[in-house]
Order: C-alpha cells, then structure tokens, then sequence
C-alpha cells in the first residue's frame, strides 16, 4: 500500500469556506477516482496547521499558496519534511492575490524561491491553475503544467448543454469584507453599489447573494442591504458550494468570487467575473469569461453586459469555455496518470 499525505486547505470552521471545500471535495473525487484504493491509501491532512504521519509522499492540493513571501501553511511543509527525504507533487496550485509588476521579481524573499525549487526537485510533477502562475514560475526554474484548479472538473455531474433558455434566476458573488482596513471599506460600498445597481438594472430577475465567508459585521450589513432590495441570500461558509442544492437553480453568476465562476462553469452555466486580484487575472488569462474591474465604472458596463446579453439570449461564446474545460480536464487527466506511475514505479 502506497500511503499520499494529501495536504489540503479546507479548514474547519469557524473559519472555514466554500471556496477552499469546493478545491478540496472535488481534488479528492479527482485523486480517487483515477487512483486504486487498493494499491494508493490517501491521508487528507488540512495544511493550516503542523502535522505529522508516515507517508511515501505528499500532494500538495490546490489554493493560491504561492505567496510573494512564504505562507504560513507553506511553514508547516518545511517544518514536516525537514528531516525526512520525501517526494512532493502539486496539483492545480495558484498565485496569491497579492499584485506585482514582474514575473522574474514575483518572490519577494529567499525562502520562498528555494521552497518551491525544492519541491519541484523532488518529483518534476507541479501542476498550476493558470497561465499566470506557470509564467512566474518559470521565471525561477519550474516547469509546471496547466491543468485548471480541481474545483472547475465536476466528475460526478450529468452532461449540460450550454444556457439557451430564458435566464430567471441570477447568483451574485462579494468579495470577503471582514478585514478591517480602508481597501475593505471602499469595496463594502462598491459591494452596496453593485447590488443596487443589479436590482436596478433587472428588476424583474430573482437574485441572490452567498456569503462565502459567513456573516461578520460588514457582511451583516450588507445582508440586511440586500433584503431591502428583495435579493435572498445564502450562507455557503461551512460547507462545499456543490453541497447546496438551491445554487443549482440559478441560471448565471456574476460576481467577484473566482470559484462562484468555477463553480458555475464547471456545470456548464455562464458567469460573469470582477477581476479584483491576480487570482482573478491568472483566471482570466487561462479562461476568457466577461469581466471589468470592480470599481464604479466597471460595474456598470458588466452589469449591463449581462443584462444586453439576457435581453439577446445571447451566450454562444461560453462554448468555447466548454471547450477549454474540456481540454484542461484532457491535461488535468494525464498529470493524474504522470503521478499515478511516478509513486507505483518507486
């Protein structure tokens, strides 16, 4: 038996969210569904914290870890393999939201460079989430693969076809308002502003609002907000957004959430995405959605692009977001079966 300490960064409430359950759930169908139970026992270990165990070797599972400094879960890594001589892979990894100029000065400390330098040594197996991520590490020796984050491939989902009906029904996504500082502020009034301007500009659609991270003050607020304007909302903090049945039924997204869009592609319905950070940004290179950035400005022009495009029935270019999903999940695929040889030929 091949024992995978599989590193993840689903963590437990109450600090917990759907995004980081929704990587987890579906990396995990993922690694199981391709690997023999028989002969690979995998152990799912939340990264966040130290841990220890016996393991043949480790996977690296999804999130943006890769931080301009070392993150703090990336500490617990070193601090585990420090005196072992283990095999590392990772799966679907992504940059952080932080912002920087440069590719070949992405890295702002030692650490970090020869952290990732060294897992890589250990396998050659790295697979990332976007084109922009493979772009920076390149830049440092890492020869990664793209094959999407895990979250965007819903093996266990039915065939659909692309949205041709009337679209009823509008999910909208926030940012994370629960830090408290004057970039927070601005974006908690810009948040106001957009769901005002949504209601506004589609009166006659029924919206709702998930609150990935649960209910803080700001969100809070920004709930009682929405009531007034007649827009339901959903608490998706605890558990995996495919977890929620009542998501199912919206037709579209539109939001600054990267994985309420992956989510809503992976099922073969359209969203439209905020690009807010350089998570947002390494998406959009890897997989053309409709955006603007989130400012006054640009919530009107996506507001009212998916408002031209209801009005039209017009969604024809998310086939070829079909088709890119299709492709990735070719790569994503064959990066498996590169893992799966690597630790059965060992």
């Amino acid at each position: 038996m091949i024992r995978i300490g599989v590193l993840h960064g689903a963590i437990e409430p109450p600090n917990s969210n759907s995004n980081d359950s929704l990587i987890f759930e579906r990396g995990k169908k993922l690694l199981e569904h391709f690997f023999n139970s028989e002969i690979y026992n995998f152990n799912y270990i939340v990264r966040n914290k130290p841990f220890k165990g016996d393991f043949d070797g480790l996977i690296i599972l999804g999130g943006p870890l890769i931080s301009r400094t070392i993150h703090e879960q990336s500490k617990n890594i070193i601090e585990y393999i420090k005196d072992k001589n283990i095999t590392i892979v990772c799966l679907g990894l992504g940059l952080s939201g932080e912002n920087f100029k440069s590719a070949k000065s992405y890295f702002l400390d030692i650490e970090s460079i020869l952290f990732w330098k060294y897992v890589y040594g250990t396998s050659k197996l790295f697979s990332v989430r976007d084109k922009l991520t493979y772009e920076v590490l390149k830049q440092y020796g890492i020869d990664a693969e793209v094959t999407a984050c895990p979250a965007l491939f819903d093996i266990d989902g039915k065939e659909q076809t692309p949205t041709t009906k009337e679209i009823n029904k509008i999910l909208v996504s926030i940012p994370d308002l629960t830090a408290k500082s004057l970039s927070h502020m601005k974006l908690f009034y810009l948040t106001l502003y957009f769901l005002w301007y949504l209601k506004r500009k589609l009166p006659d659609k029924r919206l709702g609002v998930t609150f990935v991270h649960g209910y803080s003050l700001p969100q809070r607020i920004i709930k009682k907000f929405a009531a007034m304007l007649g827009i339901k909302t959903h608490d998706t903090s605890k558990r995996s957004l495919d977890a929620f049945p009542e998501l199912y039924d919206y037709d579209v997204q539109i939001g600054t959430r990267l994985h309420s869009t992956i989510f809503f592609l992976s099922i073969n319905k359209p969203s439209f995405l905020f690009n807010v950070d350089m998570r947002t940004e390494g998406f959009l290179k890897t997989i053309d959605v409709p955006s603007a950035r989130y400012t006054i400005s640009g919530i009107k022009n996506l507001v009212n692009m998916l408002a031209d495009r209801i009005a039209e029935n017009d969604f024809e270019n998310f086939n070829n977001v079909s088709s890119d999903i299709t492709s990735l999940y070719s790569t994503m695929k064959n990066f498996l079966r590169k893992i799966y040889l690597f630790y059965n030929e060992r």
